[in-house]
């Protein structure tokens, strides 16, 4: 009796041996799925490209507009700009708004959909009758990466395919020689140093330019590509353009702007003549200011009918 009791026991015993080393094989296989599925979806994340898109900046929403604004006064983008004093809100909303205006000056916001704004590109001097362009762009000092480079082969491809631009400028601020050799390397080539050309912190500097020929790009740009591939693939860029919303009908908002815009060179002149003591010259102007002010009425009322 008492070896078949010792023999149950020690099966009992190897059973429940059985059973850990069971549950622990199986713990085991489920912790090894559970990592192979984090590494296959960390390897995914790091494949998929992070989306950036180009948006005008007079077409995002204000309090994105109000981020571009503090990007821009941020101490990294203010000491390579040409003006660095802070930018206060009304000044920055005054630059937005001539912006709708201004047919020669394209300015993005660049826009990553979970962080928001992360900086500016501009096209700016835009000259339709011979074809050419300056471009800048800046970034928020948290942003590293490598999107400026994407940034730039992106905006170059814009310009020189969709604006039908065939030159394309850029300047640099002396003693930034990091944007001078990223320019190069984006085939930019250095036309002339200007120096002493601006003051900055009461100092005297001088200013890199550079060009790029459509024709150098188009002959040069698939093997640039091909160079810095898993750069540029490490971003989506898309750009928001319609070359036609110059021409389009603006909303009333937009209207009275202009109309209000129209209306201040009136008051200059009218201010003029009377200084010189011309009522009757100036009879004429105050007519042409009543009847603006009649059609800034009238778009008002549209805006609270």
């Amino acid at each position: 009796m008492i070896k078949q009791n010792r023999t149950e026991q020690n099966r009992t015993e190897q059973n429940r041996t059985e059973q850990n080393r069971t549950e622990q094989n199986r713990t085991e296989q489920n912790r090894t799925e559970q990592n192979r599925t984090e590494q296959n979806r960390t390897e995914q994340n790091r494949t998929e490209p992070r989306i950036i898109e180009l948006i005008p900046l007079t077409q995002i929403d204000t309090e994105s507009q109000l981020r571009v604004r503090e990007i821009r006064n941020e101490d990294s983008v203010r000491k390579v700009m040409y003006t660095d004093h802070i930018i206060d809100v009304n000044e920055h909303l005054n630059w937005i708004n001539r912006l709708k205006q201004d047919n020669k000056q394209i300015v993005f916001a660049i826009i990553d959909k979970s962080d928001g704004p992360l900086g500016i590109v501009s096209v700016n001097a835009v000259d339709r009758l011979h074809k050419k362009a300056d471009w800048a762009y800046y970034l928020t000092e948290k942003e590293r990466g490598g999107l400026g480079a994407a940034l730039e082969f992106a905006i170059i491809n814009f310009v020189f395919d969709t604006l039908g631009i065939e030159k394309l400028n850029c300047e640099v601020i002396e003693g930034n020689s990091t944007v001078v050799k990223l320019h190069k390397k984006f085939l930019f080539k250095e036309e002339g140093f200007r120096e002493s050309n601006i003051i900055k912190n009461g100092n005297r500097i001088g200013v890199h330019f550079l060009g790029l020929t459509k024709h150098s790009w188009v002959t040069g740009r698939e093997s640039l590509y091909n160079k810095y591939k898993r750069a540029f693939q490490k971003f989506a860029i898309s750009i928001t353009w319609n070359d036609s919303e110059t021409n389009a009908e603006k909303s009333p908002l937009d209207q009275i702007e202009a109309a209000r815009a129209r209306n201040n060179l009136n008051w200059m002149s009218i201010l003029r003549i009377a200084l010189e003591k011309s009522p009757k010259n100036a009879k004429e102007i105050v007519t042409e200011i009543k009847k603006i002010d009649q059609e800034i009425s009238t778009l008002t009322c549209k805006l609270i009918s």
